[in-house]
């Protein structure tokens, strides 16, 4: 599904000539993963939560086209070309997941002349290898998805001719992620986890 938003997206982007103008670019910044483990019962037993947060440093790469109806308005597609992967390892457990793929749709409305902007739309993401090892559990080679509204706000600048520079910082909140074990043969046990990006990045745009 990821792939086919993206692809619709990027051929409603680029697919008419009927635009004021774009920009091509790229970004780099770091970014903090908070991720929350729920807690859950698992027969007559209560677990509680748990978190943890990875700060990494990470790229990506962006384009831009100017809506000629509405002054201000741009729609835009970033992808980030690396994985990351949070771990969290205790003392009668460890987790561990790669993020990858990520890909960004999105909505920026300029304010005015004073060079702020907001934005706004909707991230996408592929979780590959998820493995948590327990006491009494294992999981394996899980795959899933994870997908959700993204908000930022930023400023931008023309730094020379035609080349446009931004400091952004932008807010993610994932939807839920489920895994479903069963320890030493009893019922099986729903787990849940959520996830939440922030960022803090600068770029460089081409504009055309």
């Amino acid at each position: 599904m990821k792939k086919i938003l993206s692809i619709i997206f990027v051929s409603l982007l680029f697919g008419s000539t009927a635009y004021a103008g774009g920009m091509i670019g790229i970004k780099a910044g770091v970014g903090e993963l908070d991720a929350t483990k729920k807690g859950y019962t698992a027969g007559s037993n209560t677990y509680g939560g748990q978190s943890k947060a990875e700060d990494s440093e990470y790229g990506a790469i962006f384009a831009e086209v100017e809506l000629p109806d509405i002054s201000g308005l741009s729609l835009g597609i970033e992808y980030i070309p690396f994985s990351a992967t949070i771990s969290v390892d205790g003392n009668s457990s460890d987790s561990h997941a790669t993020l990858g793929e990520h890909t960004t749709i999105y909505g920026l409305f300029t304010l005015g002349d004073t060079g702020a902007y907001v934005k706004a739309g909707y991230a996408m993401a592929e979780i590959d290898n998820v493995k948590a090892n327990y006491v009494t559990t294992t999981i394996n080679s899980h795959d899933d998805s994870l997908d959700g509204p993204m908000i930022g706000i930023g400023f931008q600048k023309e730094l020379v001719s035609s080349v446009m520079g931004r400091i952004e910082a932008t807010f993610t909140e994932y939807d839920d992620v489920s895994v479903t074990t069963t320890s030493n043969g009893s019922a099986s046990v729903k787990k849940t986890a959520d996830a939440e990006l922030t960022t803090l990045t600068i770029s460089l745009a081409k504009q055309f």
